[in-house]
């Protein structure tokens, strides 16, 4: 049986965008988020994060500290009973090419393989044009998250938070 998901990047749509974060204390959830990640659980929906971190390449950070910072968050969901399924990040930068990167759709394919994804009936949710675009290559719809940068109209939709956009996700299955 296939599993509807909601794919989420990390930076800027799970938790603030904080430049280069390698430091756990540095995780603060974005605003609204819990109310609707339960709203979305609530509807039957699991969960994912697909992250690009090329502060790993870049030397900026190890992987033992982008793990730390993945492991906060979820530590932080997990008390208000939320879990994720995976964390899956490329830690590359733009530079290198690689098939794993955002927009590009590796990990989202494997992803939809190992946890038996239903992408017809899943959603990507990201605050970059890359999030969208690696949605939509994953046969998702995507939404867009964040004021913070120009509405694209790639979207299929566009929130102000991950409340909002779990609201439009509930009131569109099934069309």
């Amino acid at each position: 049986m296939l599993n509807p998901f909601v794919i989420f990047d990390r930076d800027g749509t799970l938790i603030k965008h904080v430049h280069y974060l390698s430091d756990p204390n540095g995780v603060e959830l974005t605003s609204n988020l819990i109310p609707g990640l339960l709203l979305l659980k609530n509807n039957g929906f699991k969960f994912g994060i697909v992250t690009n971190q090329s502060i790993i390449n870049r030397g900026l950070a190890t992987i033992q500290e982008v793990e730390s910072v993945n492991s906060k968050v979820m530590e932080l969901l997990r008390f208000a009973g939320l879990k994720f399924e995976f964390v899956l990040y490329c830690p590359h930068s733009p530079e290198e090419l690689c098939s794993c990167r955002k927009p590009q759709p590796d990990l989202g394919l494997a992803a939809i393989q190992k946890h038996k994804i239903d992408k017809y009936r899943s959603f990507m949710v990201g605050d970059q044009l890359s999030d969208v675009i690696f949605g939509h290559a994953l046969g998702f719809k995507s939404i867009q998250v964040g004021r913070t940068l120009k509405t694209n109209d790639v979207a299929d939709f566009t929130a102000d938070d991950i409340l909002s956009a779990a609201i439009w996700i509930v009131s569109n299955l099934g069309k």
